[in-house]
């Protein structure tokens, strides 16, 4: 399924202030060789400078993490002491992998690819073939959008995805010689050479929405390999952030196991929001999936949000889970990727299991009056996809078919309707 990502019409401009300092710019502006948090969790004196507080009575946890909020509840609590110094059973000292990255070792030319004026041209005769077989879009596979020497060069790069370092931007492609249409269709033959199988996004099995241009703190989707397609850019802000769950994970087991494992515990509460049997429901947010580390959250689902307030009556996310929610966030931007660099027509796909990924607040507007707006797949390689965790694997079945044998929609403009966006639950990540 194709989503609308980021688009937004009218002439309002919002107002969107971070409400939390980013980690990393945090440490660039100290001692960039200042002590970690280790084994006998000792504080570091660059952390010690934040007024605190022994009290319990921090600040609730918001979808929009605050750093403050979060380095004095990490105090207290270390200095409570009866923090667990090991590891759950299983899980590794460290993970050792591509897919464990901190944007420092990355090079821009390594996870950029150009395409060629010969590769376009290959991509505009399968589209102009494509179009004369007058098949539905949802019929959209390599036998029917063939790309003979571009379509093996993508099933490569669609398997470093899973034993790469996990992510690719496809570059070169300009959307604005092709219709809506022929955009969607170029972005479907061009997707499905690196990983065959689209997931339906959201329970009304339609392809394109609007989206908020708040600032969205690290997440993950449902689905194994996620893409970006972009359509058009904002005047500014809204780039996308990409972090490896390797890499958080290595820290945090390092320096405060406890949140692993806080982190692994089935004790969280996801709200349904009203829209389920129950008012919620209890699972980990990370599982270790023979030896690969999975995180699979929405905060908003823990947090709540102005739009979407949490569900009067649940219970109350324990200071432990707020320490290790927020942990994961700031570690996540610490380590993270900014693709500052994005163009017009860039494709950007990522493994979803593997990477952590968050957005910046973006203003449409300016001189040339531009618009954010992105265009989204959920895929699937059947051949090269790590195991569900069981838990998520209903989910699972839904986004990828197994379970649901209703029509694909493919709208080619977007979904502007309020009601039909915030009454979704599998679009915005966990619900």
């Amino acid at each position: 399924m194709l989503v609308h990502g980021g688009y937004s019409s009218g002439n309002h401009t919002p107002s969107f202030v971070p409400a939390y300092k980013p980690f990393s710019e945090t440490l660039n502006k100290r001692d960039a060789t200042t002590k970690q948090i280790r084994g006998n969790f000792s504080i570091s004196e660059n952390l010690a400078t934040f007024k605190s507080s022994d009290s319990a009575s921090d600040p609730p946890i918001d979808w929009i993490p605050r750093y403050s909020s979060y380095i004095n509840r990490s105090q207290r609590r270390l200095r409570q002491g009866g923090l667990t110094k090991t590891l759950p059973a299983g899980f590794p000292a460290r993970v050792e992998s591509p897919l464990a990255w901190t944007a420092s070792e990355l090079k821009k030319e390594e996870y950029t690819v150009v395409l060629s004026e010969e590769d376009i041209l290959e991509v505009e005769r399968g589209l102009r073939d494509f179009k004369e077989s007058k098949l539905a879009i949802s019929l959209i596979t390599r036998q029917t959008f063939q790309l003979p020497t571009l379509g093996p060069r993508l099933i490569s790069l669609g398997t470093s995805l899973y034993n790469g370092r996990g992510f690719f931007v496809l570059r070169g492609l300009n959307p604005k010689k092709y219709s809506s249409e022929e955009n969607v269709l170029i972005y479907a033959g061009i997707s499905c050479w690196v990983a065959e199988k689209r997931g339906r996004q959201d329970e009304h099995n339609n392809m394109l929405q609007s989206r908020t241009n708040k600032l969205q703190p690290y997440h993950t989707d449902i689905g194994d390999i996620l893409a970006l397609y972009t359509l058009g850019q904002a005047y500014t802000g809204g780039r996308s952030k990409l972090a490896s769950t390797g890499a958080i994970y290595n820290e945090l087991a390092e320096t405060r196991p406890d949140h692993i494992d806080t982190l692994q515990s089935p004790e969280w509460i996801f709200d349904t929001f009203g829209r389920a049997g129950e008012p919620y429901y209890k699972r980990p947010l990370l599982f270790n999936q023979d030896g690969k580390m999975v995180f699979a959250f929405s905060r908003r689902i823990l947090t709540g949000s102005k739009v979407s307030p949490r569900t009067k009556g649940i219970p109350d996310m324990t200071d432990a889970q707020a320490d290790a929610l927020d942990a994961v966030h700031f570690t996540a931007d610490k380590h993270a990727l900014t693709l500052d660099d994005g163009q017009l027509g860039d494709i950007l796909f990522w493994n979803n299991m593997s990477i952590v990924h968050a957005r910046q607040g973006f203003i449409d507007g300016g001189p040339m009056n531009q618009k954010r707006h992105l265009l989204r797949l959920w895929l699937r390689n059947e051949e090269l996809a790590w195991k569900t965790p069981e838990v998520l694997q209903s989910a699972w079945n839904v986004a990828y078919g197994s379970d649901d044998v209703s029509e694909e929609k493919w709208p080619i403009e977007p979904i502007l309707d309020r009601d039909h966006v915030t009454t979704q639950r599998r679009s915005s990540g966990h619900g």
